[in-house]
């Protein structure tokens, strides 16, 4: 109990609860205070922004114009300022500042002249390191309205700010928590050593429908900085029921809304860039631009694409490594396979363009589904069914960025063996388990 324990314990306590306190003793607040700061241990002027969804801290304005337009929010004008004082130590209980003096005189003498204004509440903010870990609160603080403000003086030379803040000085101060929002806390709650590097890695996501769209996603949520979305087709109705993207995006292209949809969610990302078309009719300069990605994922497209990128890759002086996945019939299995420079998936292709490395072969005519009226095929399987194949390309995909895989292998998940059974496929001896996922030697090595 902290009540039985030292005076310096229970001091050590507090300050190790600080949040905590904060949050109990504090406001609670209708949207969240966010924080993208760089959690650099000093006192500065940063910027902010005030909409009905949220409080947004940032360093600098462009910072701020970038992850408000990726949201869908376009402002115009200069970008309000306020000051984020750095603490020696996390307060006590007891230091909690209560009034707009309190918070005044921890900013320093004048020093928040700059930031407020009159009719407007000012947050500002607080941080400190707790066990090597930057955290942040906010106290809002107000002053005189912009009404009274105007009483006694003209529009062209308004009130000074000195004697704004000086109306700041008796007003209750109101304890807000702050969220980190920043790259390394979001992507691994800052213990993720491998953020930092993911964060200025570029892949290209050739393929963005049922596979590739959940692996794009991924992959922006495991901290890759940058992604490049290649699709020739729109998302059509019958396509949500497995697809990142829903009936909003109907009729849309899905390399561009799948780009705009990460950029909704991932603000904080470096970029999210979307080419529409087919890959096997890449321009030079687009050819160029994949040669320059850290890594390349082909993600169930067709035979054409898949020997058009092969063969661009082999024209590359030092192409980037390629994660080839798909999934066989029903979704029963599916691969994930990585080739290094000098490897051609050309290799693992039979004289009909099959994987030589197939783990099902002899479906009965009925494993492919034609759409009534236009006789368009495709596979029936669910969103349940794919995951596996998703989380194997992801997980292969990680490793070669990171070093973990230097070298051509495959993966393959092995889905649920009784349905491919029942369903009439003839199963390979590796495919002797459900609900798993196996290694294999790449067999052109």
């Amino acid at each position: 109990m902290v009540l039985d324990m030292s005076e310096d314990d229970r001091d050590a306590d507090h300050r190790r609860e600080f949040l905590a306190y904060w949050s109990q003793l504090g406001t609670p607040a209708v949207t969240p205070y966010l924080s993208m700061l760089d959690n650099s241990p000093h006192s500065r002027d940063v910027v902010y922004h005030r909409d009905p969804k949220r409080t947004l801290f940032v360093e600098n304005a462009t910072q701020l114009k970038t992850w408000l337009s990726r949201t869908g929010i376009f402002t115009s004008g200069p970008a309000a300022t306020t000051r984020l004082i750095w603490l020696d130590q996390p307060l006590l209980p007891s230091q909690f500042p209560r009034v707009g003096r309190d918070v005044i005189a921890m900013a320093g003498k004048s020093v928040l002249d700059l930031h407020v204004r009159p009719g407007s509440l000012l947050p500002v903010l607080l941080g400190c390191d707790i066990d090597g870990v930057a955290v942040y609160a906010c106290v809002e603080i107000e002053g005189i309205s912009a009404k009274e403000a105007a009483k006694g003086f003209r529009p062209s030379r308004p009130r000074p700010p000195s004697l704004v803040a000086s109306t700041f000085q008796s007003k209750p101060a109101r304890r807000r928590v702050v969220q980190r929002a920043d790259y390394a806390w979001v992507h691994g709650r800052g213990k993720n050593a491998e953020v930092g590097d993911l964060r200025q890695r570029k892949v290209a996501v050739v393929g963005c429908g049922a596979l590739g769209g959940y692996i794009a996603r991924a992959l922006a949520q495991s901290g890759v900085g940058s992604l490049l979305l290649i699709d020739s087709d729109e998302l059509a109705a019958s396509n949500v029921g497995r697809h990142l993207l829903g009936m909003e995006s109907v009729g849309v292209s899905k390399a561009e809304a799948v780009a705009r949809r990460l950029e909704a969610d991932f603000p904080h990302a470096v970029s999210f860039e979307a080419w529409k078309g087919g890959i096997e009719f890449a321009k030079p300069a687009q050819i160029e631009a994949l040669a320059e990605c850290d890594l390349i994922i082909m993600a169930g497209i067709n035979l054409a694409g898949e020997l058009a990128l092969d063969r661009f890759r082999r024209g590359m002086g030092a192409a980037p490594p390629l994660v080839w996945t798909w999934i066989e019939e029903f979704a029963a299995t599916g691969h994930a396979v990585s080739l290094f420079a000098g490897a051609s998936l050309v290799d693992a292709l039979d004289d009909d363009g099959r994987f030589v490395m197939r783990l099902t072969s002899q479906w009965p005519a009925t494993a492919r589904g034609i759409e009534p009226g236009c006789a368009v095929a495709y596979q029936p399987y669910s969103a349940a069914d794919m995951m596996g194949t998703i989380n194997c390309a992801h997980r292969l995909s990680l490793d070669v960025l990171i070093g973990r895989q230097q070298g051509n292998v495959v993966r393959s998940w092995l889905g649920d063996r009784d349905m491919a059974i029942a369903k009439g496929g003839t199963l390979d001896g590796a495919f002797d388990r459900s609900f798993c996922e196996i290694t294999r030697d790449w067999c052109a090595s």
